[in-house]
């Protein structure tokens, strides 16, 4: 994976693209963690970053450093 420095994140809004991905673990096992999650058993990580971040967050996610989710600030 390459980071992008030029994306466009209002069009992937606009589009309704999602960008997801799991290890491990098949549909039925990720129906029983969301709900464990909305129990409150499971606390979920993540962290906002800024676009001028965008191209540190795809290196991190490249890396496979990433702890979490990131939630892009288009403000």
């Amino acid at each position: 994976m390459v980071p992008i420095a030029k994306a466009f994140p209002a069009m992937m809004v606009a589009m309704e693209q999602n960008i997801k991905g799991s290890a491990v673990g098949n549909q039925r096992e990720a129906i029983e963690v969301l709900e464990m999650a909305a129990r409150g058993v499971v606390k979920t990580r993540l962290r906002i970053e800024k676009m001028d971040k965008l191209t540190e967050v795809f290196q991190e996610m490249s890396e496979g450093k990433m702890q979490g989710r990131v939630v892009l600030d288009l403000q």
